[in-house]
């Protein structure tokens, strides 16, 4: 999509955001936070991101693993990865969607907002910034923000830290005249060419026409230059909102006890509500793999019987499954994967209805489900079928609900227990209602002919007793 150039745009660069996701792991303390940490770049042999304990000691971004050795053997050093970083765009954006609806990721660390389409609605730009500078502060990522009226003006901007936030555009022009053309998107031989001309800055750039240029310069370096001194709109496709949910968390170290990762477990969980809470949605499954060391990741599903989006819900699920589960070998990372989700529906608060007691039989079940395993776990469910003995049978799925119909129900007049099999009557009885004949079975050779009476014996229990053609007399069922 082409936009002109009046449209405010703002440019967030996250300066160190895979180091940001691991240091925000929630296995992290106080001392291992204090420890020298980097990420390195094994194409370019290359530091490209560090903490301040190892800015303290001497460690800069692009040395050489050597040279960051030498100064620091106990440095801490995270592979780089890029799918990491822009899981990380990917959830931020989701978080700014509902502040912001113009959102560009730009891999591997830059988040682009359209601003101009805003502004009416949030009332003028400051307020607009105060809504995604909370945004921003819950997620805790170090950023530089720029403002501009095209992507790579805020861009250049932002990168080297000379940004502001305004729509002067006097003021916007004065700092992008200040910054360097070397962390722009010229293609890097036209800035050789550039550099042997003597043009190293922006405010050099400028003065020269762009028709000089267009013979030096490759088309794709004009086009970024045309667009950085606002001659060309800039081109973008929006964000669209995720419609399945993906977190991937990184460890400080490698966990091998299970109650060491109920704190991650939590924490993921607690963005899983946060990603359902804002969409009023729920969800009946979620998956989590466990990346170990040294074996396979490890796949484990959680199921819920009822719908539900909590964290502290997911979270008792899951730790009663995992009291059963051993790991090969530590775990470094995991991912946890929620592939569907449902709209929320509006509970009721009619203090007669049945749903509180029907959520809480759901709840009941899920958590049995986790500490027994689903095969273990039945409900039970009607059938059609004249024969008590095969009125009900038990369902394998936990969600499913079958009640026959109250109204003018033929099982009205069922027994609350029903034994297993009929024994004989061995005592008198008083009929109070009945016969019931019930005669079935003839397609399966299972045949049952008997007529059914409500009975009551001296002491007052109501029995439920039927007679063959016999005239044998048995008893089926008490009444509760």
């Amino acid at each position: 999509m082409q936009f002109d150039t009046c449209s405010l745009w703002i440019y967030l660069h996250f300066t160190q955001l895979q180091l940001d996701l691991i240091e925000h792991s929630p296995a992290a303390d106080d001392e291992t936070l204090a420890e020298p940490r980097a990420i390195y770049q094994v194409q370019d042999n290359q530091i490209v991101q560090i903490n301040s304990a190892a800015n303290k000691r001497g460690i800069k971004v692009g040395m050489g693993l050597a040279s960051a050795s030498l100064l620091d053997p106990k440095l801490k050093l995270h592979e780089y990865n890029g799918d990491l970083e822009k899981g990380a765009l990917q959830h931020l954006a989701n978080a700014l969607y509902l502040i912001s609806s113009d959102i560009v990721i730009i891999p591997p660390n830059g988040l682009v907002l359209r601003a101009q389409n805003m502004l009416a609605l949030y009332g003028g730009l400051s307020t607009y910034w105060h809504h995604i500078l909370q945004c921003l502060k819950e997620h805790g990522y170090q950023y530089q923000g720029a403002s501009g009226f095209s992507i790579q003006a805020a861009k250049l901007m932002a990168k080297q830290g000379l940004g502001i936030i305004s729509q002067d555009r006097l003021a916007i022009q004065k700092k992008l005249s200040q910054c360097a053309l070397t962390p722009s998107d010229i293609d890097y031989k036209d800035l050789d060419k550039l550099k042997r001309i003597g043009i190293q800055s922006m405010e050099e750039l400028t003065s020269i026409p762009l028709s000089e240029l267009a013979n030096r310069l490759s088309r794709y370096s004009i086009n970024i230059i045309a667009e950085l001194r606002g001659q060309a709109p800039s081109k973008v496709s929006f964000f669209q909102p995720l419609t399945r949910y993906d977190d991937y968390i990184e460890l400080l170290y490698d966990i091998s006890l299970v109650d060491k990762l109920i704190p991650v477990l939590g924490h993921a969980f607690n963005k899983l509500e946060t990603f359902l809470y804002t969409r009023n949605a729920c969800c009946l499954h979620v998956a989590v793999d466990f990346y170990q060391r040294e074996h396979v990741p490890k796949n484990i599903k959680f199921d819920s019987a009822l719908a539900i989006y909590k964290q502290q819900d997911w979270l008792n699920i899951a730790s009663l499954k995992l009291e059963r589960v051993r790991f090969e070998s530590p775990v470094y990372a995991l991912k946890l994967i929620c592939k569907e989700y449902e709209t929320a529906h509006m509970a009721s608060n009619d203090f007669f209805a049945e749903k509180s007691s029907h959520i809480a039989t759901l709840s009941l079940v899920s958590r049995l489900a986790s500490k027994l395993g689903q095969s273990k776990v039945k409900r039970l469910t009607f059938m059609d079928d004249f024969r008590p003995e095969r009125t009900t049978q038990y369902g394998s799925k936990l969600t499913e609900k079958s009640r026959p119909n109250k109204q003018n129900c033929i099982f009205a007049d069922r027994p609350g227990v029903l034994l297993e099999q009929p024994v004989l009557l061995q005592q008198k009885i008083l009929i109070i209602k009945g016969p019931e004949r019930i005669v079935s079975g003839w397609w399966d050779n299972v045949v049952v002919t008997r007529d059914y009476y409500i009975g009551q014996s001296s002491q007052g229990q109501q029995m439920w007793v039927f007679k063959t053609p016999e005239q044998s007399w048995y008893l089926h069922g008490y009444f509760v």
